[in-house]
């Protein structure tokens, strides 16, 4: 009786598709792109950085009109109103920083982009510091010629270098709460509400800072503790940040 054979089984291997890996991307290059990105819109528009000026004007007057027409000596005023000037016309910037992103509707583009959230609010941090830091290039001489009666140019370049100090405080919370009212519609009202009552330390060290140096007392004791009260208050601002950066643009 004959025995019937099973025909060999032909296994055919079939390869799985290797996912094709995602690049990664750095950080440098895209964060020098986006602050270049601003920059750029911003020479071009000048829609933020006028409206700043105009404001600060406009205050620097009112100021000049309540304070500097009742006395003849404002010099003990001059810190505050520096600095009141300043914190008002940053939540002008901080309100506008992704303005541009959100009426050209590219925030999603750049959520979906392959780079850091980090990134982005690093990004925006720079552009609000650099927002302060042209603005303080017009405030301050204005604040001394009205209000100062006599300031030396080492005076100055101290009180610059602390404003470098408090800008850096006060672009990270700016990023920030810029980030977290992106997508709100009551961006408006938030931006202020929660970044005006975040920079009371800072515009209080950055105001008695400025009074040491140009109200006359000359308290390098004084100037220094400020000082190392403004860097701390950047490096909590900034652990604050790196802890939350993650989440500030969920819905």
């Amino acid at each position: 009786m004959a025995t019937s054979q099973t025909p060999p089984r032909l296994e055919i291997a079939v390869a799985e598709p290797e996912l094709a890996a995602v690049p990664r991307v750095g950080w440098r290059g895209p964060l020098a792109a986006l602050v270049r990105k601003d920059v750029q819109l911003e020479l071009r528009t000048k829609q933020t950085a006028i409206g700043m000026v105009l404001f600060a004007l406009v205050a620097m007057v009112i100021f000049q009109f309540a304070i500097g027409s009742r006395t003849d000596d404002a010099t003990p005023f001059a810190a505050g109103i520096i600095w009141a000037t300043v914190a008002l016309t940053a939540v002008l910037a901080v309100s506008r920083a992704w303005a541009a992103e959100r009426e050209g509707r590219t925030i999603d583009g750049l959520l979906a982009a392959p780079v850091g959230r980090g990134v982005l609010l690093t990004a925006k941090a720079v552009s609000i510091f650099l927002y302060l830091l042209a603005l303080e290039i017009v405030v301050v001489p204005l604040a001394v010629l009205f209000f100062v009666e006599s300031a030396a140019a080492t005076d100055l370049a101290i009180v610059f270098g602390l404003c470098l100090l408090a800008n850096l405080a006060l672009a990270i919370v700016g990023s920030l709460v810029a980030s977290l009212a992106a997508f709100t519609r009551g961006r408006e009202l938030l931006v202020p509400a929660l970044f005006l009552p975040a920079i009371v330390p800072v515009l209080i060290a950055a105001a008695g800072g400025t009074f040491s140096v140009l109200g006359g007392t000359d308290d390098m004791a004084e100037l220094r503790g400020y000082s190392l009260l403004l860097a701390g208050c950047a490096v909590v601002f900034g652990l604050v940040a790196y802890a939350t950066y993650e989440f500030v643009f969920d819905d």
